[in-house]
């Protein structure tokens, strides 16, 4: 039996108050709804390749030690549901929004998946749940991609064509002749080789790094964050991803750098609306960067994070996109991620279980001291893709809210869209709506000024 690491029993220990930490997708879908027993039978076959989907977490019974995951069949009634809603996109929001503040029950496999109708007349939506303990964004990605195909008559889901685009090419020089001698004093030079490359690197980065860290340095909490509600606000949009890499090719930058000021665009008209002061202003915002190996398909918690500081106080959208690249190329060439992942591995291995949780169910707070926001930016399938035998119209994500965090914007690009999902406590930042709107007139602006060619 598998026990969680400490990464991913981080995210069970802070949520001993309030609403599940849980990640996943709202997917709307073009034609008429399947019947709740249709999903059933469905999913109930998709599960079958899906093993945290048919397990549950057991606690350690000495505490010193992370819980463990235990086989548990998942009961599809309970997992499963279905609810009817008004017409209007917005109904379709706050189903979201009250699906999100739902609890899950530990006895059973933490994910679940509700069917939505009745917000249009020629789709309906899935909301799927999962347990932020069972993955993280791509990790999200591997596992619900076993529940939608490649084309309308299925043969070959998105985690198939994952992995098979994930695996090593192979080895067509293999030497079985080599010796056993040479072959570790080969492994040996490799890793001292390998070594020598590290130091060089972080000697090379180290200025990038001590900026990174001091971007982490304990500041006076602003009015972005605070005591979070059991409530929460789900609002979600799709933007032209043309349009996204119009600009980046005009400026010379990369799409995240391009979401990142749309995302900035988005605070400035927050905050202007709650009367608050952006002159001097910087949000300080963070990402989530993977830290996978490539070829590595599994669909645990792999990730760091780096400083994503959003210059709300810079108005000209040239000067604002010019200053984020910079800042996003030197957290790219610092080492912060590499360091913060190896001092939670060796906090795993010395500090016991029971301790990390008790600090982390009660520091969740002091979050507002490093961070206001955190944006996630998971590049998604460039396909169509089908669900049911139906074609998916969008996957916009939904992302937890954490800490003392009180609004989380999460991007994916499925199919010729960048899909954004927004999350906001529900009595503290009810208004993530004029959030949204800002991020994508903020989109809009970037592309505006590109020639319509992409040439600078």
């Amino acid at each position: 039996m598998e026990r969680l690491s400490a990464v991913d029993a981080s995210f069970l220990d802070i949520e001993h108050s309030g609403p599940p930490v849980a990640v996943g997708s709202v997917m709307e879908v073009d034609g008429p709804p399947p019947t709740i027993g249709e999903l059933r039978k469905f999913m109930t076959e998709r599960v079958a390749g899906m093993p945290r989907f048919r397990q549950k977490i057991m606690p350690s019974r000495s505490g010193f030690r992370q819980g463990k995951w235990v086989d548990a069949e998942p009961d599809m009634k309970h997992h499963i549901r279905s609810v009817r809603v008004k017409s209007g996109k917005k109904s379709l929001q706050a189903a979201v929004s009250r699906i999100m503040e739902t609890p899950m029950d530990h006895d059973h496999p933490l994910w679940d998946q509700t069917l939505v109708t009745g917000y249009s007349k020629t789709r309906f939506a899935i909301v799927t749940r999962l347990h932020h303990a069972i993955a993280d964004g791509q990790g999200a990605l591997m596992l619900l991609g076993r529940t939608v195909d490649l084309t309308p008559e299925g043969g070959g889901t998105l985690t198939d064509a994952i992995v098979a685009m994930s695996a090593p090419p192979p080895d067509e020089e293999s030497d079985t002749s080599k010796s056993a001698i040479q072959a570790a004093a080969d492994h040996t030079v490799a890793q001292a080789e390998a070594a020598i490359a590290a130091l060089g690197q972080f000697l090379r980065t180290a200025p990038d790094t001590l900026r990174g860290l001091a971007s982490f340095t304990p500041q006076k909490p602003s009015e972005l964050t605070g005591e979070v509600s059991n409530k929460r606000k789900w609002v979600g949009a799709y933007y032209p991803l043309a349009d996204v890499k119009l600009a980046k090719t005009h400026f010379g930058c990369t799409v995240n750098d391009v979401v990142l000021a749309g995302v900035t665009a988005g605070f400035q008209s927050l905050m202007q609306s709650r009367g608050l002061s952006i002159e001097g202003r910087t949000i300080r915002g963070v990402m989530p960067v993977s830290l996978r190996r490539p070829g590595d398909t599994s669909s645990d918690n792999q990730v760091s994070l780096l400083p994503a500081p959003l210059p709300v106080s810079i108005i000209d959208p040239a000067k604002r996109i010019k200053e984020i690249r910079k800042s996003t190329k030197s957290a790219k060439r610092s080492q912060v991620p590499i360091l913060s992942d190896a001092i939670i591995k060796i906090n795993e291995k010395v500090t016991p279980a029971v301790i990390q949780e008790r600090v982390l169910s009660r520091t969740g707070w002091t979050s507002e001291w490093f961070t206001e926001t955190l944006i996630t930016n998971v590049p998604g399938p460039p396909m169509a893709l089908y669900f049911m035998g139906r074609e998916a119209m969008g996957l916009q994500p939904i992302i937890p809210i954490e800490g003392s965090t009180r609004i989380i914007i999460g991007i994916t690009s499925y199919n010729g869209s960048l899909n954004i999902g927004i999350t906001g406590d529900g009595e503290h930042a009810t208004d993530v709506d004029t959030l949204l709107k800002g991020i994508l007139e903020g989109l809009q602006e970037l592309a505006d000024i590109a020639p319509k060619n992409g040439a600078a």
